[in-house]
């Protein structure tokens, strides 16, 4: 980051601190809870400090439980609910799982198939990330189990092409694993958290069952294809680089018995996420499960003191945090409070389709700074009814436009999976960000024209 860079941090991160200090003395206000301000100042001196990365960001997390706790009434329930979210225990079972794809050799064996099959240059091998890891989508049904199968098998293809620790070409790799397996899921109604939150909502909210085929009508066309096209693109102009493959051929050296259990212990877990519509067992205890197994003695690969000594801990108080301040905004009802200020400073009038769109969209990120994105569609959908009034469209497609703003995403704390991504790929949060605005960008220019026209298209506006 340039010294410009720094000191913008800097000044954001100081004037989040004492927005979050100020906001601890200043009375309540009329028809607001006592603890509402409170909460409000601890929620954006994190975000803040999150958001600029001054600090590291499992610290800000661990700060950010203390002042929930100490400071405002939140029950310690509340605040601690991300220890015990599938989200965290995901990347829990995920961090002991990539662990063993890499210290087996699985990962560098599969990456050399792989590179056999999409070519070797820089973009080639981009594309063919993201077509992998969005094809994924349809059968895993986990943002963060895609990322932790994929991301070690794509940094051993890193080191196949000679793209070192902290080279551009491994950053722009490992984004690739994340943001491909983002953005394509949310247009696919099981394989992401805020879709399942969107259609929970909309269903005990609003009665609306939105079906599989309906959603990915309105969804898939714009948003997959124009993110599968784009991302390739934006990551060889973010980062660029060229591609060095080594001469290594790991592919038909003799295959070991660690390799052969952990390839059965993946393809036993793969089943059981793909399956989870039908036995119910959540994805996050599939995850833990089979890294109990790898280290398990005589089963496993590896052993179990690598949970102290090679197990890097921090994403896990980084989610947990994240899920902990999603459930504290919504508890409080601070993201209520947001979203019905937000959408009276923003008149929705019917016949504006064009602007009405945009405005909900610029409203659902917002609301995702602080909620962060699986939280967003809870408190977006509470106004649903409202929205449908003020723009005369379809309560299904009021509920449904909430989408688009997930793509307008700023911030790498939003997405549980793109943490993972920093943290397992050596990518800084400023090098994620860069992308995450880049992705945005599109949103506003190419996806959100074409959204419209589309809908239109279909009749979608009433």
């Amino acid at each position: 980051m340039h010294s410009s860079g720094r000191l913008f941090s800097r000044i954001i991160a100081i004037l989040s601190c004492i927005a979050g200090i100020a906001l601890q003395f200043i009375p309540a206000l009329e028809g607001v809870g006592p603890d509402l301000l409170p909460i409000a100042g601890v929620v954006i001196f994190a975000v803040g400090l999150w958001a600029t990365a001054i600090v590291s960001e499992y610290f800000t997390a661990i700060i950010f439980l203390l002042l929930a706790v100490t400071l405002t009434g939140t029950d310690r329930a509340v605040v601690f609910s991300g220890f015990h979210s599938s989200a965290a225990w995901m990347i829990f079972g995920g961090l002991i799982i990539a662990l063993a794809v890499r210290t087996t050799g699985l990962g560098a064996r599969i990456a050399g198939i792989i590179l056999s099959r999409i070519g070797k240059t820089y973009l080639s091998v981009l594309v063919g990330i993201v077509i992998v890891t969005g094809m994924t989508s349809f059968v895993i049904p986990s943002n963060t189990a895609r990322v932790m199968i994929m991301l070690p098998i794509f940094l051993a293809l890193a080191d196949r092409l000679g793209f070192a620790a902290g080279s551009n070409g491994r950053v722009g790799i490992a984004l690739a694993v994340g943001a491909g397996s983002i953005y394509p899921s949310f247009t696919i109604l099981p394989s992401a958290v805020p879709n399942l939150v969107l259609v929970g909502a909309a269903e005990n909210i609003l009665g609306l069952e939105l079906t599989y085929g309906q959603y990915i009508l309105a969804q898939f066309p714009v948003i997959t294809i124009v993110s599968v096209i784009a991302l390739p693109l934006l990551l060889k102009f973010l980062f660029p680089d060229i591609a060095r493959p080594n001469g290594e051929d790991i592919v038909s050296a003799p295959v070991g018995a660690p390799e052969i259990r952990l390839l059965i212990i993946l393809a036993v877990a793969l089943a059981l996420w793909m399956s989870d519509f039908a036995h119910g067992v959540s994805p996050a205890w599939v995850s833990l499960a089979a890294a109990i197994i790898c280290m398990t003695p005589r089963i496993g690969m590896l052993e179990p003191s690598v949970m102290v000594r090679e197990i890097n801990l921090a994403p896990w108080f980084f989610v947990s945090a994240i899920v902990g301040m999603g459930a504290v905004v919504a508890n409080s009802g601070l993201g209520d409070l947001a979203g019905g200020w937000l959408l009276a400073q923003i008149p929705l009038a019917p016949g504006e389709n064009f602007a009405n769109l945009a405005a909900l969209s610029a409203i659902g990120a917002v609301i995702g700074w602080f909620a962060t994105i699986p939280g967003a569609p809870a408190i977006m959908t509470t106004f649903a009814g409202n929205i449908a009034e003020a723009t005369g469209w379809p309560i299904a497609t009021v509920v449904m436009s909430q989408v688009l703003g997930w793509a307008m995403t700023l911030f790498p704390y939003q997405l549980p999976p793109i943490v993972l991504v920093i943290t397992l790929g050596g990518v800084r949060i400023g090098q994620a960000m860069k992308l995450l605005v880049a992705i945005s960008v599109v949103a506003w220019l190419v996806m959100l024209p074409l959204q419209y026209f589309y809908w239109d298209l279909l009749g979608m506006f009433g």
